[in-house]
């Protein structure tokens, strides 16, 4: 009987290295929860088997991704194992041979490949709550999953379980050809160019070396239940209704409010800001509107500080301006580490800081690249971070604008529950760019999810032409002293 503690739209990302067992797992939390399992590693064999028949160079990303853009690739898991169809012909079993196996790992490297397969993938889910397995489930196609397990073994365990599939098959098999090619399958996926096999920072890790199938779905189905239950709005113990906080506060955000209704903006998750202790709010940035437009949905929430560039305060009287609703100002060009003090001891305190992660405005539809002040401040804090997406504030008008739809989206508080083990095997540099990739990947799924609701509009993409000129622009002289 499927488990109902997870909602219906629950989306579980299961990744980890091959022979890891996550497909097993996948099964077994799909059949626990009730919701849709997908076999992404049989979506990119399928791929493989296909380029196979087809003669198609499996170096040839070009190729290879035009050919899944032109096909059918449908998964059906009604049954006790996922049928795998292409152009509606079952090729379930012959996609698990040794042959497919030796290349799928080619296949899946290309950039152009992956990108034509996520979009497939998040497809499927933008229906149901799914199980999704694979090696960038986490950290790329789902960077918002609810769950992300990262499930490991060692590598001479996972070389007997393939053993034992191969076997089972009826397929000879040599242990040590098969630990061989294991350890040659995790060099390809950790270095290739394209979502390597890494281990996000907001990921669940399990190692199930030494655990029966039974023990490992209790372990992910317990890890599973307290995710989600954590990421739940809570109201703060302590938290004080806008009538109890200072005047000036009231004055600001009641302002902001005001601005945010006059001009017909739509907010989604505001709910995801009440929380009982202090975290980081992560908006992206594409016109000088969005601090008081975002600031209008802090209304009736504890006070929030910000993290703004040190230019907004030299013109007088704009430095008294943002001192008086407490705004911290960082040098953008060099690593300030006052700022970054200041804004961990409010963090520390209980207070909520609002940081820009692109550190300047980028135009929209072209999110990133994140900086790194945004991995510093976490790994300083430890604090869980809520991403913000915004659009329309490029075009703000009275009711709302046609032309340029005003929406700003609040997601659930990511929490980098991985980085004890990050900070134990990797240094913090590589830590930040991986802590900074996440939230690129955050950035372009909220993204996604807005834009295959309300599309580009014609005029949003004319405005993106000169933003970018100006973007790449004003990048080169902000950021040229750290280079």
């Amino acid at each position: 009987m499927p488990e109902t503690g997870v909602p219906a739209r629950t989306v579980i990302a299961v990744d980890g290295p091959a022979g890891s067992g996550k497909s097993t797992l996948a099964k077994q939390l799909s059949e626990h929860f009730g919701l849709l399992y997908v076999d992404t590693g049989a979506m990119y064999r399928a791929l493989t088997w296909a380029a196979e028949k087809n003669n198609i160079d499996f170096e040839d990303g070009e190729l290879l991704a035009e050919l899944l853009a032109n096909s059918d690739l449908t998964l059906d898991s009604g049954s006790k194992s996922t049928v795998v169809k292409w152009n509606s012909k079952d090729i379930s079993s012959e996609i698990r041979n040794s042959a497919i196996e030796n290349h799928v790992s080619s296949v899946a490297s290309h950039g152009s490949v992956r990108k034509e397969m996520v979009n497939l993938q998040r497809s499927i889910s933008r229906s149901t709550g799914v199980v999704m397995e694979g090696r960038d489930i986490g950290s790329v196609v789902f960077p918002l999953a609810d769950v992300k397990i990262y499930l490991d073994a060692s590598v001479e365990t996972r070389a007997i379980r393939r053993h034992k599939q191969i076997s089972k098959r009826g397929a000879e098999s040599n242990l040590d050809e098969v630990k061989e090619d294991i350890i040659r399958r995790d060099k390809l996926d950790t270095e290739r160019k394209e979502s390597p096999l890494t281990i996000s920072p907001d990921a669940q890790i399990i190692d199930n070396s030494n655990m029966t199938h039974a023990e490992q779905l209790a372990k992910s189905a317990e890890i599973a239940l307290f995710v989600i239950e954590r990421s739940l709005p809570k109201l703060p113990e302590k938290h004080l209704p806008i009538a109890s906080h200072p005047l000036k506060y009231k004055m600001v955000v009641t302002g902001m409010n005001t601005l945010l209704r006059f001009v017909g903006a739509k907010t989604f998750g505001r709910e995801n800001l009440v929380r009982p202790e202090g975290f980081i709010i992560a908006p992206n940035h594409i016109s000088l509107w969005d601090p008081p437009l975002i600031g209008g949905t802090f209304h009736g929430l504890g006070a929030i500080c910000a993290v703004a560039k040190e230019e907004l305060f030299k013109p007088w009287p704009m430095n008294h301006l943002y001192a008086f609703v407490n705004t911290i100002p960082i040098k953008r060009a060099a690593y300030d580490p006052s700022a970054f003090d200041r804004a961990a001891e409010a963090l520390e305190e209980g207070k909520c800081i609002k940081f820009y992660p692109e550190g300047m405005r980028r135009p929209l539809g072209e999110p990133g690249p994140v900086r790194g002040g945004l991995a510093i401040l976490i790994q300083r804090s430890g604090a869980p971070t809520v991403p913000i997406f915004v659009r329309g504030t490029t075009e703000p008008q009275p009711g709302g604008s046609l032309r340029s739809p005003l929406e700003v989206r609040i997601e659930r508080p990511v929490f980098m529950d991985a980085l004890p083990h990050l900070e134990a095997t990797l240094d913090r540099r590589a830590i930040n760019k991986r802590i900074s990739s996440l939230f690129d990947s955050i950035y372009r799924e909220m993204q996604d999810r807005t834009f295959s609701e309300t599309p580009l509009t014609n005029w949003e993409k004319e405005q993106t032409s000169w933003q970018r000129i100006y973007a790449a622009k004003k990048e080169k002289l902000t950021f040229r002293k750290r280079k």
